[in-house]
């Protein structure tokens, strides 16, 4: 599940949310979000699609979208969650969340270029989005350039100092540039704040000693 700052936003929108102010769209928005926090990301996207279907007046429709098209990615399957961060992005084009998240799919689905062209886009509207920075920087792990990667997580972590996964990405970055000392430190910390894939992420760090 990717509990991105967004998603955690439109999860406080919903806690506070009472049912008598709802509409249709937003009950299946609210049912949706159930789902999707007990991983039942099937049944969510159904209520998601009929949420959009209905239309919304308490959620936005941009942070609808993408909620659903985060559903998508965690059932990977990309091309539905960029056709979906797509649409976030037209619906407003000022959300650094929305192209965040769309640069993520296109990342995860391969196609790099176009996950940097959306990086780019990002960086135009908050150069100081912590996540941007994060998923900057994973970028260009995978594109294996540890040293441009090593330049965005520390900056991230200027941003949001307790961002347990950049703590994580940023040690495999070290570990490839061969700083083993950084590495175990930012290691040790990303596991001190609870990043749950530390196990897996050592087995990698390893291959670089």
């Amino acid at each position: 599940m990717r509990t991105s700052a967004k998603l955690l936003a439109i999860l406080l929108v919903f806690s506070v949310l009472t049912a008598c102010s709802l509409s249709r769209g937003d009950r299946h928005v609210n049912k949706g979000l159930k789902l999707y926090l007990d991983g039942e990301y099937e049944q969510a996207v159904s209520e998601f699609e009929k949420a959009v279907e209905s239309g919304v007046k308490k959620y936005s429709l941009t942070d609808l979208y993408e909620v659903l098209g985060s559903c998508y990615l965690d059932m990977d399957r990309y091309d539905e969650a960029i056709d979906t961060f797509t649409k976030a992005t037209e619906t407003d084009g000022g959300s650094v969340s929305a192209w965040v998240s769309l640069g993520i799919a296109y990342r995860q689905h391969g196609d790099l270029d176009k996950a940097e062209e959306c990086y780019a886009r990002a960086l135009e509207i908050d150069p100081e989005y912590a996540e941007l920075r994060s998923s900057l920087g994973t970028l260009y792990i995978v594109k294996n350039e540890p040293e441009n990667a090593i330049r965005e997580f520390e900056k991230a972590l200027e941003l949001d100092p307790d961002l347990a996964v950049t703590y994580g990405n940023a040690a495999l970055a070290y570990a490839m540039t061969g700083n083993w000392d950084k590495a175990d430190e930012y290691l040790m910390r990303s596991e001190e704040l609870g990043y749950r894939n530390a196990d897996e992420l050592r087995e990698m760090i390893e291959t670089y000693r």
